[in-house]
């Protein structure tokens, strides 16, 4: 009598003791790091583009008048015909005459204007037939390089295009286009400082030029010339304060100074002039997550899902995984329960591990509603994808457990400890149901596993000493 005296008050001491050292359900699930670090991902990184750019093509509207190559006299009657047609801009009407030419037969003049119709009616093909017989009879015809260089951009074919681009510029086309054009190839070559010289090339001939100026910007912070960028942007954001492009640049310039307050609220601002700006609402979110604005981070993902092209469903929905598991962690259920909510319809783009994880998620939620029953539903949907998942054993180990199911609850907690992250909460987990059996040895035996694999855990020395104590008196 006197010895259930004495263990009664040390078993409930052990048993609370043990329990704070036990991941609630599904805290597992999502590792330590996630308490401080909301999101484990690379940089945060605005997504950037250069400017949409606008080539000018010049056609040749004066087939009859002194040009660089000249037209034939047997075709001067074919000139007279497209002259008005080529005035009026109606291209496809003279593509269709063309037709009915051979362009081996026709001089080098006519294939020029033959190229530069097919270009702007978008027949890369034969356009690119017609500019290389220009270069087969004149490998030194300027509009044919440079009317080569467009096609081949227009078709992002960038090393074919600087090519003939820089051949231009040899030739004495040294126009503000032509350096941006080399500026922008320099972009998409990731060669960030060579953009920012040809760009300054093409500012110093049309100074006011947006495109330009908007493509200076974006390489300089690509070079990470950030001071000048500054200025830059300072200036752009004056002349066009809504321009979404230019915050996401301003935001771009914080991240790297990571100045995350001010980065988010350029943002901010770029998204309320572009609300459906897919990539940059889950930046958004990871930085509210950061800044501790957990209802906005939700909100902006659930756009995020709602709004997302095919493309982008992959990226949305991982970021939304990583939320989850974060959420889930601090015990945010509302919030968690509101983005299974929205993300449900596209889980079917996760892999099959993730389909588990995203199960595990809905069974944590079930569990904080009381819903027992459809929790371990989406567990042993989960086990049946992955085996070996163990957030979805812990979760179901604690379920059995909860429910006096000792025996499945071991099975479970057995199951866990051959998975290396999940081995100290499996010990744990053994020991509690230990002692819940009052197999004091075998709770002593698992405590000690635990702290000889993590002795950092000073906390289980308490509970291995009272257990200790308690084995002793039992003799």
């Amino acid at each position: 009598m006197n010895i259930f005296k004495t263990l009664k008050p040390l078993t409930f001491a052990l048993f609370t003791t043990v329990m704070c050292s036990l991941p609630l359900l599904g805290v597992s699930s999502v590792h330590a790091s996630a308490a401080s670090t909301p999101l484990k991902s690379a940089p945060l990184k605005v997504t950037l583009s250069p400017s949409d750019p606008t080539w000018q093509l010049a056609i040749n509207n004066k087939l009859l008048g002194p040009t660089e190559v000249l037209i034939e006299p047997t075709e001067r009657g074919f000139a007279r015909q497209v002259q008005p047609l080529l005035q009026a801009g109606n291209y496809s009407e003279v593509a269709a005459l063309f037709k009915g030419r051979d362009i081996s037969q026709d001089s080098t003049a006519l294939n020029l204007l033959r190229a530069q119709v097919l270009l702007s009616t978008k027949d890369f093909n034969n356009a690119e037939l017609a500019y290389l017989a220009c270069l087969k009879a004149s490998p030194d015809l300027v509009k044919a390089h440079q009317g080569l260089s467009l096609l081949y951009m227009q078709q992002a074919k960038y090393d074919k295009a600087q090519t003939h681009l820089v051949h231009s510029i040899e030739l004495g086309q040294a126009d503000a286009q032509s350096y941006a054009q080399l500026a922008y190839i320099h972009v998409q070559h990731s060669q960030p400082w060579s953009a920012v010289a040809a760009y300054r090339q093409a500012l110093m001939l049309a100074p006011e030029t947006s495109q330009y100026q908007q493509g200076l910007l974006f390489a300089l912070i690509e070079s990470g010339d950030l001071s000048q960028a500054s200025a830059l942007l300072k200036e752009l954001l004056n002349k066009s304060p809504d321009k979404a492009e230019l915050w996401l640049q301003r935001a771009q310039i914080a991240l790297q100074l990571d100045q995350k307050k001010q980065a988010l609220a350029a943002i901010e601002v770029a998204l309320k002039l572009n609300p459906k700006d897919t990539s940059n609402q889950l930046l958004a979110a990871q930085l509210h997550l950061s800044e501790g604005s957990t209802e906005r981070a939700v909100s902006l993902l659930k756009q995020g899902l709602k709004h997302a092209t095919k493309q982008q469903q992959v990226e949305v929905i991982n970021t939304t995984m990583q939320t989850l598991g974060w959420l889930v962690s601090q015990q945010k259920w509302d919030l968690a329960k509101d983005l299974i909510g929205s993300a449900k319809r596209l889980t079917k783009q996760l892999p099959r591990d993730e389909q588990a994880q995203f199960s595990v998620y809905s069974a944590q939620i079930a569990m904080q509603q009381g819903n027992t029953k459809r929790a371990l539903k989406s567990l042993n949907n989960a086990l049946k994808i992955n085996p070996n998942l163990g957030d979805a054993l812990l979760s179901l180990a604690s379920i059995h457990r909860s429910k006096g199911q000792l025996t499945q609850a071991k099975l479970m907690y057995v199951r866990a400890q051959a998975l290396p992250d999940y081995q100290l909460s499996a010990w744990l987990g053994l020991s509690q149901i230990a002692i819940d059996s009052k197999d004091y040895p075998s709770a002593l035996k698992h405590l000690r596993k635990a702290l000889q694999a993590n002795p950092q855990r000073q906390d289980l020395i308490t509970n291995i000493r009272a257990l200790e104590n308690i084995v002793r008196q039992e003799g």
